[in-house]
């Protein structure tokens, strides 16, 4: 396979890098959804936002679920993380990733409970259920947002580490998700 393609030791290849700035993308427009259906939930902005947020919260399922697994088939080739700092990092990024496959997998399960049909990205995924399962759509009322929010805060927290580590400890950090295969 091309090498541009592939995660090393100095960066991330070309797959990688898209995958990271399109869920990133669609972490942002989440975020602006939810905020918006919480500060104004019946303007006609939130509608447009939270329209797509059902079908996006799919999406990012299965990019994560398609990133982790593609993460594992470079974990060999990728930057190593041999300081402590390094370590907690690879755990925030577990922490992440489990969050981005939890929440939309809670949301799931409760539009599962829900008597309404539910369709994601024009797809109908399933059919209302017959009498509405409570602990089903009391699961995703309880943890879905809690957990959304929690996702939101860590990457909030990727985010500041990132430019921390570019502009404070100049380290070279966002160029390995930038510009991957261009670095020694």
């Amino acid at each position: 396979m091309d090498t541009r393609m592939m995660d090393h030791d100095h960066g991330y290849g070309l797959v990688s890098r898209f995958f990271h700035w399109f869920m990133a993308l669609l972490l942002l427009w989440q975020l602006i959804s939810a905020a918006l259906h919480f500060a104004f939930d019946e303007a006609p902005v939130t509608d447009f936002f939270f329209g797509f947020h059902f079908s996006n919260g799919v999406l990012l399922l299965c990019l994560a679920l398609l990133r982790g697994i593609w993460g594992l088939l470079n974990l060999s080739r990728r930057p190593p993380h041999r300081r402590g700092i390094e370590r907690l990092a690879a755990l925030g990024h577990v922490l992440i990733y489990l969050l981005m496959i939890a929440v939309p997998t809670i949301a799931l399960i409760r539009a599962y409970g829900s008597d309404h049909p539910f369709s994601a990205l024009g797809m109908p995924l399933f059919a209302g259920q017959a009498t509405e399962i409570e602990w089903m759509t009391n699961l995703g009322g309880q943890w879905h947002g809690l957990l959304g929010w929690g996702l939101f805060a860590l990457v909030a927290g990727h985010i500041a580490m990132a430019l921390v580590h570019t502009h404070v400890w100049k380290e070279p950090l966002i160029r390995r998700m930038t510009r991957g295969s261009d670095l020694p």
